[in-house]
Formats: C-alpha cells, structure tokens, sequence
C-alpha cells in the first residue's frame, strides 16, 4: 500500500477561482492597464501585473512538469503488458518444445515398429537396395540424430525464452514497483496547479487577462486528466492462475457488494498474481503489496492453518477484501472507489483497478 499523494483536486475546474476574483474596483480609481511600468508599487494593477507574471510562469512550468508525468505514467502502463508479452512468448515456446518431443517419439517409434510417421525409411531398409545391416543401422542413426538435433534446438529455445522472460519479469515489476517516482512527479505538476490557483485568487480585478489565465489553467487540467485516462486505455488483463483466481472469487464472498475482479485487476498490479511479491521500495509486501503494520491490522487466516502470512496467497487476498470492505466497498460505485484511493493514493491507480476490474468481468462472465 504505497502512499501517494492524490490528484483529483488537480480536476477542479477555474470556475471556483474565479468566483473569488468577483471583486469590484473601488469607485473612482483611474482605468487600469497591465503595464507595470505606469503603475505605482502600491497599484492594484501594478499588483494584478505582477501575480499574472507569476501565474505565466508557472504554467510553463506546469506543462514541463505534465510531460514528465506522461511518461512515467505510461511507462508503469508498459510494464504491465511487456511482462504479459515476455511470458507468453516464454509459453509459446515451451509448449513447440513438447510438440516436438512428441513428434519425436512417434517417429521412432514408427521407425522400428514399421508403422506412424518414418514408415517410408523402414520399407526403404526392407526392399533389398541395402544388404548390409552396418549400412542399415547407419541410416537410422542418421534419421534419429537429425530428429534428436530438431528437437534440441527447439528445447534451447524454449530454455532461451524462458529465462529472457524471467528477466522481463524481473526488470518491468520493478518498474512497476517504482510508483514513488510517479507519485513525485505527479506531486510536482499537484503543486504548480495549486500555485497557480493560490496566485489566481489574490487578483481581485475583474480583468480579461485574469480569464485568460483562468481559462489556461482549467486547459492544463483537462490535459492533465486526459494523460491518466490515454495511458490506461490500452491495458491487457493477465490471467491468473486457477487456485488465484478461486481465491479472488472465494475472498470476494467475505465482502457483500465487492466484486472479484477487483481484488484480480489489484493483485495483477501489485504483483502480477503473484509472479514479484516484492519487497517494493517503500517495504509492502507479498502478492497483494501490503506494509507489514497495515496487514497485521486487517490481517485474515485465508487458508485456516492459524497463522497469517503477508506472503500466504490465501492470507494476503482474503485481508485484501478484509481492508476494501473496511474502507467502503461493496456500499456503491461512490465507495468502491474510495475504498481502492485508499488501498493506493493515486487517483490513476483507481482508475486503472477500476479497467481491469471491467476486464476481467468481461473475460470471464
């Protein structure tokens, strides 16, 4: 359970500030203009001047600081699917390997017995164009070897694409685990939008250049909703196993209202169904990503042995729903998704459970 800092005040539109920019000139003042330079220090347009100087820069700054987030953001929806791709690749692999044993033997086999797949050598052996048992014996072990060779060759690269999706593994939920580096980046741009706000709010002139950065602002929030939503659009469901999958359901039960899918769509993010339970850098562990003082709070004995394990599959996805449905779930859409911002501060870790959970309901309902 990584602590984020949330975004979703980074949605809040420029409506609200400007309600407080409504402030009427007091009557009598000169007409203002936005030069600096024909305004006393004291001027409430020198002063307006000066806060939208500050709010332009920031919002370059916060344009820099949303491109940054773009691409760590989609970077952690990457991981995801590359690790999907390298173990399927991995399993494609194995299962030519077996095909081929298979194919193999039968052929052997047919070799000696005059019957299945190499039937057309044996009756060359038998028709008399070769008398010699040595040279008989000779073009078996030639038809064998270059099977045995096929077959081995298929093998090392099963072997091969087995280990390069370990290392896939490996390398991506580490990424994947590396969600401070998203929560920093996406506290900087947080931050910069609420600067600008905070600026926005101390004009008190109803001017067309305060709307102007008022429209600005409400612009880069859109985009920076848009970058969540475009980076979670094209993420793959990673089916679990059979005994994973039959937790998810059986766990989900002990929560009215709470889907399984949800604890699926988290236990693939958090670990890959169990594939990397960690530790991450912030210390959670096992499949479902716990810190160790929030699962001894909320811990289930999933599998009844007496003892609550952070690493027991069992242990980790019955506390899971244990924890959601203290926090809300299973009373409405409104606490769901309250209940999984609590499971990880981030208002695109909620939208992303939220995707797979729809995934998976469609995949296997």
């Amino acid at each position: 359970m990584r602590l984020l800092t949330p975004l979703r005040r980074a949605r809040t539109t420029a409506t609200a500030v400007g309600a407080a920019l409504l402030v009427a000139l007091p009557v009598g003042l000169p007409s203002l203009t936005l030069s600096a330079a024909h305004a006393s220090p004291g001027d409430p347009a020198a002063q307006v001047s000066e806060l939208l100087a500050k709010v332009h820069r920031l919002q370059a700054r916060a344009k820099a600081a949303e491109h940054r987030y773009s691409a760590t953001i989609s970077g952690v929806a990457r991981s995801v699917n590359t690790s999907i791709d390298a173990d399927q690749a991995a399993t494609d692999a194995q299962i030519r390997a077996a095909n081929a044993q298979v194919e193999l033997y039968d052929r052997v086999r047919g070799l000696y017995e005059s019957g299945g797949p190499l039937a057309s050598y044996a009756a060359v052996l038998d028709s008399g164009s070769v008398t010699s048992a040595f040279d008989r014996n000779e073009m078996v072990s030639r038809v064998v070897t270059a099977q045995v060779a096929g077959v081995n060759s298929i093998l090392r690269e099963a072997t091969a694409a087995q280990q390069a999706a370990d290392a896939a593994e490996k390398v991506e939920r580490a990424k994947i685990h590396a969600q401070r580096s998203v929560a920093d980046v996406a506290n900087h741009v947080q931050a910069l939008l609420e600067a600008q706000r905070a600026l926005l709010k101390q004009a008190d002139q109803r001017l067309a250049a305060v709307r102007a950065a008022e429209a600005a602002l409400q612009a880069q929030s859109a985009d920076f909703s848009s970058i969540t939503n475009d980076a979670i659009a094209n993420l793959r469901i990673l089916a679990p196993s059979s005994d994973y999958l039959s937790l998810y359901r059986s766990a989900a039960g002990n929560c009215s209202g709470l889907s399984w899918t949800v604890l699926a769509a988290i236990g693939q993010i958090e670990s890959g169904h169990g594939r990397n339970n960690g530790p991450s850098s912030a210390g959670a562990m096992g499949p479902m990503q716990f810190m160790p003082a929030t699962f001894e709070h909320y811990a289930v004995d999933g599998n009844h042995d007496g003892v609550a394990n952070i690493e027991d599959p069992a242990d980790a996805i019955y506390t899971a729903a244990n924890y959601l449905c203290a926090n809300g779930a299973g009373r409405g859409p409104s606490a769901l998704n309250a209940a999984i911002f609590h499971y990880n501060h981030a208002g695109w870790y909620v939208a992303m459970v939220l995707k797979l959970a729809g995934m998976y309901a469609a995949q296997y309902t």
